[in-house]
C-alpha cells in the first residue's frame, strides 16, 4: 500500500488560517480567517451558508455552529457584494419532523438571519437530487439536498467536537446535513468512508471551523478552501494526530486534499504548539462508568450513540 505522501500528488500549497477572535469582535475574526486564506469571489453570487444545526441547543453547548458566527459571516458575505444568501441545514435524523424548526429557532439561527434580511431554511422543506450506486460505501440510492448544486458558493461552517464513532466531527462529516433525513441512518454501517464519498458530490468553496466557544479564554476560527487540510489543521489543535482519524485519512488518500501538516500552510496568529486536549466521548463514559461493558461490534452509530448520549445526559442529571 502506497504511503499518505505518495498517494497525495497534487502540485499545490494548501493553506489554512487559524485566528484567534480577540475582544469579542467576531465579524473581525471570519474577515481575517477568510482573507488569510485568499478571500472568495462573492460579488453577484449566491451563497449557501450551511452551519451544524444538529439539535435544538443552545451554542454554549458546544454542539452547534455559534450563531454569532452565521451572523458575522452574513454581514461579511453581503460586504462583499452577494446577490443573495441563505442560512440551510438538514438537522438530525433523531430529531422528529416537529422539531426540526427548533434546530433554527432555539439556537438563535433563525433570529440572526431575519436581522440580517436573509432566508434560513430547513432542507428538508426543499428538493433533493438523486444519486445511484455511488460506491460500495455508500447506500444503493441517496438524495442530496439541491440547493448546494444550485448555489454559487457553498460556506460550509461546523463546530469543533468530538464525535462518538468519528473522533471529531468537523467540516467534512458536516456535509452529512445535506443528506435527505431518511437517508442519513444509512450512512452509518461505513460512516467514515461514506462521509468521503459525499464530500466527492458536495464540494464547499470555503470551510469554517467555529470554534469560539470551546474555550472562553481562546476562541478560535479556522478556515481553509481544502476541507481535508481544514480538519487535520483543527483535529490537531483539538489534540489528535489527523492520520488517526479514519475520515480525514481516506479524505486524503482518495485525493481530496492535504493531511500532511508539514506540507499545509498554517496562517494567521502565532499558535504553533496550541493543544486543547479534548477526550473522546467514549474516554468519558468509560471513566464515568468503569463496570460499563458494551458488546458493539456490529452495531453501526445510528444505534451506538443513542445509548451513550443517555449515559452522558444520566451522568449529568447527577451532577
Amino acid at each position: 500500500m502506497k504511503s499518505l505522501e505518495e498517494n497525495f500528488k497534487k502540485n499545490k500549497v494548501s493553506c489554512v488560517s487559524v485566528i484567534k477572535v480577540k475582544g469579542g469582535d467576531i465579524y473581525r475574526g471570519v474577515s481575517f480567517a477568510i482573507e488569510r486564506v485568499g478571500g472568495v469571489n462573492l460579488k453577484g453570487k449566491s451563497v449557501l451558508i450551511k452551519p451544524n444545526l444538529v439539535d435544538p441547543r443552545l451554542p454554549e453547548s458546544g454542539e452547534i455552529t455559534n450563531p454569532e458566527v452565521v451572523e458575522a459571516l452574513i454581514k461579511y458575505c453581503k460586504e462583499k457584494g452577494a446577490e443573495k444568501i441563505v442560512v440551510g441545514d438538514g438537522p438530525s435524523y433523531y430529531q422528529s419532523e416537529t422539531r426540526l424548526k427548533d434546530c433554527f429557532t432555539k439556537t438563535g439561527t433563525a433570529k440572526v438571519a431575519e436581522k440580517c434580511g436573509v432566508k434560513w431554511v430547513i432542507f428538508d422543506d426543499l428538493s433533493y437530487r438523486k444519486f445511484r450506486n455511488v460506491s460500495p460505501y455508500t447506500p444503493p440510492e441517496f438524495m442530496v439536498t439541491d440547493l448546494v448544486f444550485t448555489s454559487d458558493v457553498i460556506i460550509n461552517v461546523p463546530v469543533m467536537k468530538t464525535h462518538f464513532m468519528s473522533k471529531v466531527t468537523l467540516a467534512m462529516k458536516n456535509l452529512k446535513g445535506t443528506l435527505k433525513r431518511e437517508n442519513k441512518p444509512k450512512f452509518h454501517r461505513n460512516l467514515a468512508r461514506a462521509v468521503v464519498e459525499l464530500n466527492k458530490i458536495v464540494r464547499p468553496t470555503l470551510n469554517i471551523v467555529d470554534a469560539t466557544l470551546v474555550r472562553k479564554d481562546f476562541p478560535l476560527l479556522i478556515a481553509g478552501k481544502d476541507i481535508v487540510a481544514t480538519d487535520a489543521v483543527t483535529s490537531s489543535i483539538m489534540g489528535f494526530n489527523p492520520e488517526d482519524v479514519e475520515m480525514i485519512k481516506f479524505g486524503f488518500e482518495e485525493g481530496l486534499g492535504e493531511i500532511n501538516l508539514d506540507k499545509i500552510k498554517v496562517e494567521g496568529d502565532d499558535l504553533k504548539g496550541i493543544k486543547m486536549n479534548f477526550f473522546l466521548p467514549s474516554e468519558k463514559i468509560k471513566e464515568k462508568f468503569p463496570l460499563l461493558k458494551l458488546e458493539v461490534e456490529n452495531a453501526c452509530c445510528g444505534c451506538l450513540i443513542p445509548i451513550l448520549s443517555c449515559l452522558s445526559e444520566f451522568e449529568e442529571s447527577k451532577e
